[in-house]
């Protein structure tokens, strides 16, 4: 197989001895891409696997290979630079598909964060930016688990990894000469560690438990630990089991019954999940999990926009992505971590210290003479 404009060969990797060989010598530099389903399921299903050197590109095909050895060798590398565009999900699917957490990866998206004053930018939009070069916009939604894939898919597929080389010549040019290298490295090697999502701990995300008494946040803390662990055990998407609405709803019910369920889920929900739902509540017990903060007060709401006028002033300044200086949350953190320790948050004691954190500091600390 060939690559439209014939730069590369493109090898179809369909068996372990394919894959075995491919993975041999590919260079200390690679782009990584993938393409999965997730639809149906809680986990991500991989449809396709993407590695371009600057000579060759290999679509593995994960319906094919069962024997991943050679890749996860490949991946776990420390020596070998993997080079993706907005890393997160794809990290997700190599965790939960391959078990494994990449080293030394180089995320376009973010490295361009620093140079610029765009976060997210799309992989599309960044090849036109730097290398002038229009891709088409096509099968973003098409489905990666038929075969044998349309020429379109092929060539969609090839696209996401051929000019990510350029890509990563260009940005790390650019961190270079702005010196800003050494600052996307440390956020990089956090992010690329992915940490999947805790059942014990999900609770902790949901906006409105902090109003819950005790009792109802250890009723609630247990529902979502069972729905999650329900959901993963069946791989299924979360939502298909029961909505968070409707375990917020129960925690807060007085002798939560079956004719509650019955009142506020469809009818083969209820009938499927009832014994454990209320199983999940009689066992909770009185001792709650850890109190969640409160929201806010208004006084600390007016600290972080007089810290995010700030933050966006030295963004623009800088040149560089106001998300990475003053994320909203980040900043809602940094008061609160602030009003119980007196000092800044994590986020704002590394490579932001003397960009911002300095001055959050003396923003916080003028509130309290």
């Amino acid at each position: 197989m060939r690559y439209r404009d014939g730069a590369r060969s493109v090898d179809w990797i369909a068996s372990d001895a394919d894959l075995r060989s491919a993975c041999e010598n590919l260079g200390s530099l690679i782009a990584l891409d993938t393409e999965f389903i997730r639809t149906d399921t809680y986990y991500p299903v991989p449809g396709l696997y993407q590695i371009g050197t600057t000579d060759r590109v290999l679509l593995i095909d994960p319906q094919a290979v069962t024997q991943w050895d050679p890749l996860k060798v490949v991946l776990q590398d420390p020596g070998c630079t993997k080079i993706m565009h907005a890393c997160l999900e794809d990290l997700e699917l190599l965790y939960h598909h391959l078990g494994i957490t990449l080293e030394k990866v180089f995320d376009t998206q973010y490295a361009n964060a620093f140079v610029s004053g765009d976060f997210s930018l799309s992989y599309a939009a960044l090849v036109d930016q730097i290398l002038q070069v229009n891709l088409p916009k096509h099968e973003t939604r098409s489905n990666w688990l038929k075969r044998p894939l349309s020429d379109d898919q092929v060539n969609y597929a090839i696209e996401d990894v051929v000019y990510l080389h350029a890509l990563y010549d260009s940005l790390t040019e650019d961190l270079v000469r702005s010196s800003r290298l050494e600052w996307f490295h440390a956020d990089m090697a956090a992010r690329q560690v992915f940490k999947p999502v805790d059942p014990a701990t999900y609770y902790r995300g949901q906006k409105k438990a902090w109003r819950l008494s005790p009792l109802e946040l250890s009723y609630f803390q247990a529902l979502c630990q069972w729905r999650e662990e329900t959901a993963q055990t069946e791989n299924v998407p979360r939502n298909r089991v029961v909505w968070d609405e409707h375990l917020f709803t129960f925690a807060t019910c007085d002798n939560l019954s079956q004719a509650d369920l019955r009142a506020s889920l469809p009818g083969s929900v209820a009938r499927r999940y009832s014994q454990d739902i209320l199983g999940t509540v009689a066992a909770a017990g009185a001792q709650a999990p850890d109190p969640l903060p409160p929201p806010l007060t208004s006084a600390q709401g007016s600290l972080v926009k007089v810290m995010r006028r700030a933050g966006l002033e030295q963004s623009d300044r800088l040149g560089i992505a106001p998300e990475l200086l003053c994320r909203k949350r980040d900043l809602e953190e940094c008061v609160r971590h602030h009003a119980r320790h007196g000092a800044l948050s994590e986020t704002f004691s590394t490579w932001r210290e003397p960009l911002v954190g300095n001055i959050y500091l003396q923003i916080l600390e003028a509130v309290e003479r």
